[in-house]
């Protein structure tokens, strides 16, 4: 069984086991997850985890994203305009 100590500071050291386990890197972000009496420690995904998970609307496939963040800006825009915002 792998252990760590908790400082004064509520800080702890993830053991090297644990890292290598995780194939966790410097800056990588983990989430605690309490399961009754237990808490599991798995690596946060990433963005691209959820890449392709959303399907794009009916008709709307293979618009480039310039043209869509151009069309999304203008509807912030007028929305704006009506509701007298600058």
């Amino acid at each position: 069984m792998t252990q760590s100590t908790i400082t004064s500071k509520g800080q702890t050291t993830l053991p090297a086991l644990i890292r290598r386990a995780l194939q966790l890197k410097t800056g990588d972000r983990i989430v605690y997850e309490i399961q009754g009496n237990s808490v599991v420690i798995r690596p946060q995904p990433g963005v691209m985890a959820v890449f392709g998970a959303l399907k794009p609307p009916a008709g709307k496939s293979g618009v480039p994203f310039k043209e869509a963040r151009a069309k999304a800006r203008e509807g912030w825009t007028a929305k704006a305009a009506r509701e007298g915002r600058p």
